[in-house]
This record gives C-alpha cells, structure tokens and sequence, in this order.
C-alpha cells in the first residue's frame, strides 16, 4: 500500500489552486498546486476544479475501499437474474482498479 498524506485535504484557504492539509503540529502543509496559466481567467474555474478533485481524494479512496468490501460481503447473497451478478463483479473489478491506481499499484 502507497502511503499519502492522511486527509482530511481542502482547497486553500488562501488559494483557490492549492489543496492543503493540516499537520498535527498545527501547521498547514501544502499537498497540491494546480499550475495553469493565471493570466487567462477562462482557464481558473477548472484549475479550481481540479483543486477540488485533488482535495476529495482521500475521502474518495476510502469510500472506495468501503464500497469494494461491501459488495464481496454481499456478493456470496445475491440471488437473482445472472445481471445482477454481473453488475456486482464487474463494480468490484472497477472500484478494485481504482483503489490499485490511487495506490501506485
């Protein structure tokens, strides 16, 4: 498992474009800065947004993790048409995937 900055990660507060996260010494450490061309204010919403992305990406990691064991918990229950099953393995093999990439597997 790849080790990252724990999260909580937010956006700023000082800079739309720079994901921080709080130490626990108490000091804001910087995670993150979007680089982008700031002379074009058309291109700051999606730098902003990719901010936003950056910072969710703990929580969306570890709702990841939950969800993945969820559905293998649930898996050996499901009964009903073959699609259902499908549908199940098939969220497990694309949650799986996405776990293994945000951790350099």
């Amino acid at each position: 498992m790849s080790k990252h900055t724990p999260g909580p990660w937010v956006v700023g507060p000082v800079d739309d474009c720079v994901v921080t996260h709080m130490g626990s010494d108490g000091v804001r450490y910087t995670v993150a800065e979007i680089d982008g061309d700031y002379s074009q204010p058309d291109t700051w919403p999606i730098m902003e947004a990719n901010a936003r992305l950056i910072a969710a990406a703990p929580d969306l990691l570890n709702e990841c993790k939950k969800q993945v064991d969820w559905l293998r918990h649930i898996k050996p229950q499901i009964t009903g048409p073959s699609s259902v099953m499908l549908g199940v393995e098939q969220s497990i093999t694309y949650i799986a995937a996405a776990i293994a990439k945000a951790e350099g597997q």
